[in-house]
């Protein structure tokens, strides 16, 4: 079997942040990610990492379907890939090639070309039109309370857009692995930064359809 291109899409159900690391002093503290023509991104290793976590919980909880199996917590990582077990075949690990390719997700149509019309019309290279500045405030661990001169602003893309981005199965996969990575997707909650908060939640999780 040759190896396999699949498309995967994510829907929002509240504003979404993968943020950068950089913010625009007195302004935003943390912006989000962008591709090279500007638009937001969210990264394939963050899809990715999401996707095995969920994936390895439910090896973990006992529902393993027939042909998928996952490695004792405290024993022996896996190997060699003819005898590893199914996330350590997709996910990798550091003796073993990931099998699966995760792609970034970018704007889906129409929003990426609304979105480029948006930016090119206000051309603001500090605060940009497509995103929302959502405060935010620093806890104290110990008394679960505000924290003084802890308030910050970030940078969030609004729930209602909606994102795509392609993966690729290598031909070593098998068809039980990729009907169990599909249904792992559906049960990621959410992606990005602060998801305790509420933010990055999903509508129906991380949805893997046919490319195209």
């Amino acid at each position: 079997m040759p190896e396999r291109e699949r498309a995967y899409t994510l829907s929002f159900e509240a504003p979404a942040s993968v943020f950068t690391g950089l913010g625009v002093a007195g302004l935003v503290d943390r912006t989000v990610l962008r591709s090279a023509d500007g638009l937001p991104v969210i990264p394939g290793s963050s899809v990715k990492g999401r996707l095995r976590f969920f994936a390895e919980r439910l090896l973990r909880s006992g529902l393993s379907p027939e042909g998928c199996s996952f490695h004792l917590p405290n024993g022996p990582q896996c190997k060699s890939l003819k005898n590893a077990c199914t996330v350590c075949r997709v996910f990798g690990n550091p003796s073993i090639p990931a099998l699966l390719r995760v792609g970034p997700a970018s704007p889906a149509a129409p929003w990426d070309h609304l979105l480029r019309e948006m930016l090119k019309a206000d051309r603001n290279p500090v605060v940009h039109a497509d995103v929302e500045v959502r405060p935010g405030l620093a806890l104290s661990r110990v008394r679960r309370t505000a924290l003084g001169d802890h308030l910050f602003f970030d940078e969030a893309v609004p729930a209602s857009i909606t994102f795509s981005g392609l993966l690729r199965l290598d031909a070593e996969v098998s068809e039980a692995e990729e009907l169990f990575l599909i249904g792992a997707a559906r049960a990621v909650d959410a992606l990005g930064a602060r998801k305790g908060a509420g933010r990055g939640r999903l509508e129906g999780g991380i949805r893997i359809g046919e490319a195209g």
